[in-house]
């Protein structure tokens, strides 16, 4: 795995949900999990190396495999939620394979498609330890389950590490028939899956995602300025995750961010922004651009904002502009005529 290699914080939560789960009693080990959340991205040896200490803590079989069954869109971030808005598994997973990098940086899939199955391999130097190679696959198979709403399970599983004394163990887990000391980590998966439909599918969150994930492709390697400006970027993503959601209170916010309600405003403060000031500027930039698109109405647009009702956003859109929705729509498209 390159030394630069990253993954997004969001997966901190997978390991927070095994710890509570299996009501482990470690103080120190879920501070140290909390002390990630505070950044947007961490380098994934580092998540790699949480992962062995939480096998020391508690050392069950396959501990890789019983984590990626528990991980959930999203904590894939704004690539999960991007999936979750796709219409078929198909469409989504076309999508995972162009935004893998926001999940894994310099993460390589190689995918061969038959009438029957369709294969996915995953390069060696992508995986480092026993533990990670069950917990990439694992995540990979579950996440398409969840998208779908059925535990469908792969044709066959393959892990690069030697057969261990209980196989039959990973063939429960998986489901299906598991190779092991293969060259590359794998997983066929049945081609009749790629049609099936997503229950949570929404053409108009999947375009709003789709152009936010574009950007952050877009803006991978270039390096924030400073603290502020990665505490800023985080912010603004789990703002729109949480438009989605129908809760953008600061508390709820704040919580995601792993701040405290009142270290969150003190930060915020402290730089000169109100989280008020700051919701309302997003807001406001993402109503202007949605009142752009004729197919949203403006219920529609209420809701990706996140507001409970449409005359909220109304009184709103007036407060910042001085005139309604509707007036601003109308002459964006005299404009245009």
């Amino acid at each position: 795995m390159s030394e630069q290699a990253i993954v997004p914080t969001s997966f901190i939560a997978v390991l927070q949900r095994y710890v509570s789960q299996r009501d482990l009693q470690c103080p120190e080990f879920s501070k140290k999990l909390a002390s990630f959340q505070s950044q947007p991205k961490m380098a994934n040896r580092e998540y790699d190396q949480l992962i062995h200490e939480l096998y020391e803590l508690d050392p069950v079989p396959a501990l890789g495999v019983k984590l990626g069954q528990i991980i959930e869109p999203k904590d894939f971030g704004i690539v999960g939620y991007l999936l979750t808005a796709c219409s078929t598994l198909g469409q989504a997973l076309t999508r995972y394979g162009r935004f893998q990098t926001l999940v894994l940086s310099e993460l390589s899939t190689q995918v061969e498609v038959s009438s029957d199955v369709i294969r996915h391999r995953w390069n060696l130097h992508d995986v480092d330890t026993q533990l990670s190679a069950e917990f990439g696959v694992s995540m990979f198979i579950n996440l398409y389950q969840s998208l779908i709403g059925k535990k469908v399970a792969p044709i066959k599983v393959g892990l690069p590490f030697n057969k261990p004394n209980n196989p039959e163990l990973y063939e429960s887990l998986f489901g299906c028939p598991v190779e092991f000391n293969t060259d590359s980590l794998m997983a066929d998966v049945p081609a009749s899956v790629m049609w099936m439909t997503i229950t949570s599918s929404d053409p108009y969150m999947r375009k709003i995602f789709d152009g936010q994930a574009e950007a952050m492709l877009k803006a991978e390697g270039e390096k924030p300025s400073d603290t502020f400006d990665v505490f800023f970027e985080n912010l603004q993503q789990q703002i729109l995750m949480a438009m989605k959601d129908g809760d953008t209170s600061a508390k709820t916010v704040a919580k995601q961010m792993g701040y405290s309600t009142r270290s969150f405003y003190r930060i915020l403060e402290e730089a000169g922004y109100s989280y008020r000031g700051v919701i309302s500027g997003l807001r406001r930039r993402l109503a202007k651009k949605y009142l752009l698109d004729e197919s949203l109405s403006y219920s529609d647009i209420a809701m990706l904002l996140g507001y409970s009702e449409q005359s909220a956003f109304t009184r709103a859109f007036k407060d910042w502009m001085g005139m309604t929705p509707g007036e601003y729509r109308k002459n964006n498209r005299m404009l245009q005529d």
